[in-house]
């Protein structure tokens, strides 16, 4: 999934960055490009932490371009492909995960380390990115998206899953892991702490005696994460009295996610876009607030079509707020980001989803 990007691409700085943190020498940073579809999106940064095993923090996409520079990089600091010996995965998107399998045909007989919530994912990557995106017309159409506009969306499925497929691929997950297990080197650890809402198994990794905080997707410099809302359950909850079917509603968790941050002593953050950062509670902060202005305007938005007594859908919203012509990957987007903001807002008691005759679902101002 794409990050809402707010910088311009980056420059042809050196991928190496040795020892970033002078205080933990054995940790650097490699910046690995991004195919150009990516868009402004033109690099992700993973880390390498020397020691026994010799261990990388995410890996960056599947292609030639990624992994001669992650070779390259490993090269300079004297190791080959071969000897990586784990790979945590921050999450199950290919930015993150794309080269595990890659790794291990040039070699390595790593430990793969993944969230027990994302492992699934991982292992059958192809089987369900295929399955996300045709679960994703069910939930647009429950959301008020016409078949016309479905129809548009589902004639760009093999175009959309393309290079989300040539960019990742399944591998074996060796180690699940859970909220409090330890990642360990000889002479510190880091603590895997969950924190769902960019995926249901994102996580992230602290260094305790230092104050570091590795945060994958979750937060990021000058960018914020897109979260993911999707179907878990075939059948609606029996008991839910719109009988919806179950849902990660990735906002909502992820609004959790950054308000158990809040107030923790960190004093950096390693994350996988936009360098290092220095701030981490503007940080946190920041993204934060880039979702609680936009639910504020969402908020607005039905109190003004509530003062016309008119109750409204997702896809309503959607025009109402972004332009008709804009990309599939786009609307696609927006339309989940819309659904997770009504989730908030429901459940904050803003808003009052009904269910119509066809089918689908309305909101309006609480």
């Amino acid at each position: 999934m794409r990050k809402v990007r707010t910088r311009a691409r980056a420059g042809t700085a050196s991928p190496l960055r040795r020892s970033p943190v002078p205080e933990r020498p054995a940790l650097h940073q490699v910046t690995l490009p991004l195919p150009s579809s990516w868009g402004s999106l033109d690099r992700v940064q993973v880390y390498v932490i020397e020691g026994d095993p010799l261990t990388l923090i995410d890996t960056g996409v599947r292609t030639d371009a990624s992994r001669s520079i992650l070779e390259g990089s490993l090269e300079e600091l004297g190791y080959g492909l071969a000897e990586i010996g784990r790979v945590v995965v921050t999450h199950a998107h290919r930015d993150h995960m794309g080269l595990v399998q890659t790794l291990r045909e040039a070699g390595a007989e790593l430990e793969c380390c993944v969230h027990e919530a994302d492992a699934d994912r991982v292992e059958r990557y192809a089987e369900e990115t295929r399955e996300r995106f045709d679960a994703t017309l069910d939930l647009f159409r429950e959301y008020g998206v016409p078949e016309p506009r479905l129809e548009v969306i589902s004639a760009s499925r093999e175009e959309h899953l393309e290079s989300r497929l040539a960019e990742g691929e399944a591998t074996v997950v060796d180690r699940r892991l859970r909220e409090g297990d330890r990642v360990g080197f000889k002479h510190f650890d880091l603590r895997v702490h969950h924190s769902p809402g960019h995926t249901p198994g994102h996580l992230l990794l602290e260094d305790e005696e230092l104050g570091l905080l590795f945060t994958g997707d979750q937060v990021m410099g000058q960018a914020i994460p897109n979260t993911e809302n999707f179907y878990s359950a075939p059948l609606p909850e029996p008991a839910e009295p719109l009988r919806r079917r179950p849902r990660f509603e990735g906002l909502r968790a992820l609004r959790s996610s950054l308000r158990a941050l809040r107030g923790r002593r960190f004093r950096r953050l390693l994350p996988a876009y936009g360098g290092i950062l220095q701030r981490p509670d503007r940080a946190i902060h920041d993204t934060l607030l880039y979702y609680d202005v936009r639910l504020q305007r969402i908020e607005r938005g039905l109190k003004h079509l509530a003062a016309l007594d008119q109750d409204v859908t997702a896809f309503e919203l959607w025009k109402a707020l972004f332009r008709e012509d804009e990309s599939i990957d786009d609307m696609r987007t927006h339309l989940l980001t819309l659904i997770g903001a009504l989730d908030c807002l429901e459940v904050d008691g803003l808003v009052v989803a009904e269910r119509r005759a066809d089918g689908v679902l309305t909101f309006h101002h609480g």
